[in-house]
């Protein structure tokens, strides 16, 4: 934010996230998978993540790891978005 003067009055801020790992994401965020062939898009199970990969795996290597399970079985091009939860 400037002052007419062109007065600095408060720094900018971006957000930051320092989400690294399934461990450091906050409970109130939802991970969902989007399949880059198809587009189908599907809550992920975070108990099931921790449990199948660990709860350490981070959250960037993760759309690799994925499948699009229902219709078709896609393994490439897959991403990973994180929402947060209504409030």
């Amino acid at each position: 934010m400037r002052h007419e003067r062109s007065i600095e009055l408060a720094p900018r801020v971006s957000p930051h996230f320092d989400y690294a790992t399934l461990s450091a994401l906050p409970e109130w965020f939802v991970m969902v998978a989007r399949c880059g062939a198809c587009g189908h898009e599907d809550e992920l199970d975070r108990g099931a993540i921790g449990r199948r990969f660990g709860k350490n795996v981070e959250l960037t290597a993760l759309p690799m790891r994925l499948r699009c399970h229902p219709p078709c079985g896609n393994r490439v091009g897959n991403r990973l978005f994180l929402r947060k939860l209504a409030r």
